[in-house]
């Protein structure tokens, strides 16, 4: 018998895997929300927003400035919007979906096989998969 090394074998596949168009674009969708310099200052000021809310959240009651707090999170939330609101970020977010369905496919498939069902027919079940077979009734695994 042939020695067969799976682990090898899968690497190949994913290396077949990272040539998937779905792959390929949010690659370079994620190149795009690089280069978008306003993107990527959103980015900064959102995070250094969520630095100061943490740093005033830790101080003990009395110190901490529940004002401060408010308006923090509520630039926050403004700033979050925007970022959401990219064209990149938006088309991000879709291409991202994609990959997530995908990557619960393989998935799917993958336990299928270890749980000795077939591996051809598994399906990620309606509404997706909590990822607990014992709640699920649907991917016949």
């Amino acid at each position: 018998m042939e020695n067969f090394d799976i682990v090898y074998e899968f690497r190949l596949l994913a290396k077949k895997l990272q040539q998937d168009d779905r792959i390929v674009y949010l690659e370079q969708v994620k190149k795009k929300m690089d280069m978008d310099q306003e993107l990527q200052d959103l980015i900064r000021k959102f995070n250094l927003m969520q630095y100061e809310y943490r740093v005033e959240m830790v101080k003990e009651e009395g110190v901490r400035d529940d004002a401060k707090l408010e308006q923090i999170n509520k630039d926050m939330i403004a700033v979050y919007s925007d970022i959401m609101a990219n064209e990149f970020m938006m088309e991000y977010n879709e291409c991202k979906n994609d990959v997530d369905q995908l990557t619960q496919l393989i998935q799917t498939i993958i336990t299928a096989a270890i749980n000795g069902g077939d591996p051809m027919i598994a399906q990620v079940p309606e509404g997706g998969c909590s990822g607990s077979c014992s709640s699920c009734s649907g991917c016949g695994i």
